[in-house]
């Protein structure tokens, strides 16, 4: 019988196995230490709320420990020496202790100007709130505190504060501070509205100087104003505390909106043209010679002339902000037998391609007749244009001269840097000695340099804007939207003003139908002695008329469709006309 021996091989892993074995590895460590990590954060979160509830319950207790009339907050209502806020460390953890107490009207009695007794401030109410940073979180604890004996607030009223926005809804979590330190002690004490928008405050101590301002984030600010030399009937006033009444008061806040102010340069029209003293605007020709500032057939044989020759113009483009093309003209002499076509076109590459019929009718013919309308070209297709002539002669003795050729265009509007304008809204807050307004918001402003000027946090309100011609050296030929505009919250909005050099008399005239709407295209006349020029209204219904007498003019105002409204005023500074036009 044979001895079979067997041989045995060490076989180590493969590349493919060890990938696979580390990938599971990572699989299963990354999992634990996900769980890990999260249990970690959930020990955590639960060690700083303990200490947070042992805080807050440590303060409660401390507060309920005081004798009933000891009870209250410093500057607060009612008052006593708990300090509103404060900062506590403990366990490695900084935590923010906030302490709130109110007195409490129960409607078991009746409340406001229906209780029983007249006494609105029945008990207390106790809040604690704990905050920390680590994330975000707090806790709070709420409690009742009765009288042992019968309620009582000497020389105290009820305080009631409502908080609306823009659509008459009540306002939650709006801050709301109210300052006194007329009374003693004084009151210093914020507080955030409730569902419904209000706060309440009975036992407020009676007196006058009540100082309110509410806010909110991204939210616009409302308060009372104190009277002064400057605003002498402040709206609305501060706030007085009556014994055994009610003062209650409402403030308006809402989001707050945007505005962007662009200053442009208005477009303007510009112009090439070339009288033909060089050759230096023509890029090129054949059978042509500059004579005695005209272009004209070259003689092939003096005095015999070519019979036919052409000329083109060079590159007409660049132009920044092309708004738009305006006309070809020109001036030309053509003696019996001699003729002179011009076509447009362009460059694409070394070539030249006339602009097709569909874009300018005839033009694959050439053109005749001066001047030719260009204004339905397309400034996106065709952002640049050159003009060709076609010479001939069916009698070689004569050539036909081209004078001068000339093509017209509008570009802009141009951004205008570094311009002064004041903005000023239409709520008021009072009013100085001569009854005169004093706006809630007014402010002198100026575009960057870019002719830019972003305005943040507008409260909702009508605003105007205005440019001195004296300081800023121009005038509003026209704003889009017309001024003023009512910017509504939480919105982003922009104002365009086209501005041109001023002068001492101007006229704005805005058209508008019965509804407000602007109308463009109307046909406004401007006229007096010695004085008549008619504008149209621009995309903004508006047309400006400049360079005046102090005088009266007459405004008329035209379109089809609508009934012809005439108007006279007095011109002197700068002045504005609404005109208003009713459909037929």
């Amino acid at each position: 019988m044979k001895n079979v021996k067997r041989k045995t091989q060490n076989r180590g892993f493969s590349l493919l196995e060890v990938i696979v074995g580390t990938a599971l590895m990572l699989t299963v460590f990354l999992s634990v230490f996900g769980v890990l990590n999260a249990g970690i954060k959930l020990v955590g979160l639960s060690k700083a709320k303990a200490g947070a509830l042992a805080l807050a319950s440590e303060q409660m207790e401390n507060i309920r420990n005081r004798p009933y009339g000891d009870i209250g907050t410093a500057g607060g209502i009612p008052a006593g020496d708990v300090p509103q806020t404060s900062t506590i460390s403990l366990n490695g953890i900084e935590y923010a202790r906030r302490t709130l107490i109110q007195y409490v009207d129960s409607p078991k009695d009746g409340e406001g100007a229906n209780d029983e007794n007249g006494i609105a401030a029945d008990y207390k109410k106790i809040k604690v709130e704990m905050t920390w940073p680590s994330a975000s979180h707090s806790v709070a604890l709420v409690s009742d505190i009765m009288p042992k004996g019968i309620e009582t607030t000497a020389g105290g009223g009820t305080l009631i504060i409502n908080v609306l926005d823009a659509g008459v809804q009540p306002v939650s979590l709006a801050s709301i501070h109210i300052e006194n330190s007329s009374v003693v002690p004084s009151v210093s004490l914020d507080v955030f509205t409730n569902a419904q928008g209000r706060v309440i405050f009975p036992g407020s101590p009676s007196a006058s100087n009540y100082e309110i301002t509410v806010t909110k984030e991204n939210y616009s600010a409302a308060q009372t104003y104190t009277a002064d030399a400057i605003n002498v009937n402040p709206e609305p006033r501060h706030l007085t505390i009556i014994e055994g009444e009610t003062t209650e008061a409402s403030f308006v806040i809402d989001k707050v909106s945007a505005k962007t102010v662009r200053t442009w340069e208005p477009i303007k029209d510009f112009s090439w043209s070339d009288s033909f003293d060089d050759w230096s605007k023509i890029s090129s020709s054949s059978n042509v010679q500059i004579n005695a500032d005209k272009a004209e057939l070259a003689q092939e044989t003096p005095p015999l002339y070519f019979d036919s020759g052409f000329l083109m113009s060079v590159d007409i483009g660049g132009i920044d902000r092309l708004n738009k093309w305006n006309e070809l003209s020109w001036s030309d002499a053509e003696p019996a037998g001699t003729d002179i076509k011009y076509q447009v076109g362009y460059y694409s590459g070394p070539d030249f391609v006339l602009i097709p019929d569909a874009d300018l009718p005839g033009n694959s013919l050439g053109f005749e007749n001066s001047p030719v309308d260009l204004s339905g070209l397309s400034t996106t297709t065709y952002n640049n244009l050159n003009l060709r002539a076609n010479l001939r002669a069916s009698d070689i003795n004569f050539t036909s001269s081209l004078l001068d050729w000339r093509i017209g265009w509008k570009a802009g509007p141009f951004p205008l840097p570094n311009t002064p304008f004041h903005m000023r809204g239409q709520k008021t807050i009072g009013s100085d000695a001569l009854s005169a307004p004093i706006y809630k918001y007014s402010e002198n402003l100026a575009t960057n340099s870019s002719g830019q000027s972003q305005i943040n946090n507008l409260e909702f309100d009508v605003y105007d804007i205005t440019v001195n011609g004296s300081v800023a050296g121009y005038d509003i030929s026209e704003s889009c939207p017309p001024q003023p505009v009512n910017i509504l919250p939480d919105t982003s909005n922009s104002a365009d003003l086209y501005l041109v050099n001023h002068t001492s008399n101007t006229l704005l005239v805005k058209v508008k139908n019965a509804m407000g709407s602007i109308i463009s295209g109307a046909s406004v006349r401007l006229y007096k002695s010695g004085y008549d020029a008619t504008k149209t209204s621009g995309d903004c219904g508006q047309s400006f008329f400049n360079s005046l007498s102090v005088a009266e003019y007459t405004a008329e105002a035209s379109k089809t469709g609508y009934d012809t409204v005439s108007t006279a005023m007095d011109v002197s500074g700068q002045t504005t006309l609404e005109i208003i036009m009713n459909e037929l």
